[in-house]
């Protein structure tokens, strides 16, 4: 894995010294764009799901990049016990002057939250997984989340500033199903850690953005460096505050195939909830992790928690075919991906930072519907799983 960072600087190096180019606008076969899929898939870590799942987009008069704005309603169930309900709006381009409002809503309610312990090494005793301990590593949690973000372009160069706030309630059970004991109900025990309460933050940051395209990106940076604060004086439980800097970088390797990279560095100085302690956060989605779909490929869903965390994703992108589905433009790619990262329990030591790292690697395709819906698929391994399968939407970067 020291290796793969090595060759990944490299490459960063190579990319950056490419001249970034901004793609002319294309025009969009249709001003308004409708995607859904019916939510019947299987993810490794969740189980199968089931709901729907549905992209709006506008294009304005055809020409607008990436889109308008975008309504993206989302129901999903899955038989591991996750009942999520969720609506994302992205307007890049409805404001002028260099505007873009992302907000979300959204309730989840989780009744097997993976919870293996704090830190880089912890163990995981399927024996431990026995009955009447049968989610021994498992807690369920419900939120209510509402959350606003708005970026202003700076001129000249390719610069946003992003100003945002989060407003959220959350609800933890630390014994899922009345199912007897649960390594969190054992670490809780005796503990201050509110199992309910309001979370609220505000947060702000800088993004640095020459894609030649957001939706299936083959040349560019996106960079952002982010600040989060959650405070008592906003009607927090607690106080602590999370940065977060993630560099991406996509070149073009000759043909139809381009090699895209992201690096991320994160930490949490104060007192993080262990509900909070997964979340990563960036510019446009959040996500969690160390572990899963979004984050190291292969290895179980948040299978290493803590206050500091590293992450670094190689993939190959391999555009092999542009065609028509129902009278639309479609197109697919295939990815080859090598995933890493490890956690510290309290903070970032960047003198470890590519030492015990934990790593998957895998394949995967897309299949490109319009100008910006994506369905996706990967396939990942790693050392404590054999090829779990990860079904969703978009790019992971």
């Amino acid at each position: 894995m020291r290796i793969l960072l090595i060759h990944v600087a490299a490459l960063s190096l190579l990319a950056s010294a490419l001249p970034a180019q901004q793609a002319a606008p294309r025009k969009h076969e249709r001003r308004w764009e409708v995607n859904g899929l019916p939510a019947l898939n299987f993810d490794a870590d969740e189980g199968f799901g089931y709901g729907a799942v549905i992209e709006v987009y506008n294009y304005g008069d055809g020409n607008v990049e990436p889109y308008a704005f975008t309504i993206q309603p989302n129901v999903f169930f899955t038989t591991g016990g996750r009942r999520d309900v969720s609506l994302f709006v992205d307007a890049p381009r409805v404001i002028p002057g260099g505007w873009r409002i992302t907000g979300s809503l959204s309730r989840e309610q989780q009744f097997s939250t993976p919870y293996y312990g704090r830190g880089n090494a912890t163990t995981h005793d399927e024996a431990l997984e026995t009955a009447p301990n049968d989610y021994y590593y498992r807690f369920g949690q419900t939120k209510r989340v509402f959350s606003l973000d708005i970026q202003k372009k700076l001129p000249r160069i390719p610069l946003r500033v992003l100003a945002g706030s989060r407003i959220s309630t959350v609800k933890l059970d630390p014994t899922p199903f009345d199912s007897g004991s649960t390594l969190l109900a054992s670490q809780l025990a005796g503990s201050t850690e509110p199992l309910s309460g309001w979370w609220n933050a505000v947060r702000g940051g800088v993004v640095w953005d020459s894609r030649n395209r957001e939706v299936g990106t083959t040349r560019g940076v996106w960079s952002d460096a982010l600040v989060q604060r959650y405070d008592r004086a906003l009607g927090s439980e607690r106080s602590y505050t999370r940065w977060t800097v993630t560099d991406r970088r996509y070149f073009p390797v000759g043909g139809s195939v381009v090699y895209a990279q992201r690096l991320l560095l994160q930490g949490v100085n104060g007192d993080v909830p262990v509900h909070d302690l997964t979340s990563i956060q960036g510019s446009f989605k959040g996500q969690d992790g160390l572990g899963g779909s979004k984050s190291v490929r292969g290895l179980p869903r948040n299978r290493y928690q803590g206050k500091g965390l590293f992450l670094a994703n190689a993939e190959l992108r391999w555009r092999a075919a542009d065609f028509r589905i129902r009278r639309g433009p479609a197109h697919l790619v295939f990815n080859a991906f090598v995933d890493g990262g490890r956690v510290w329990e309290e903070k970032v030591d960047l003198s470890s930072i590519v030492s015990d790292l934990h790593h998957g690697y895998g394949g995967g395709v897309r299949l490109g519907m319009g100008g910006s819906f994506v369905v996706a698929v990967d396939v990942g391994h790693s050392s404590q799983s054999t090829a779990p399968v990860y079904i969703g939407l978009g790019y992971l970067y």
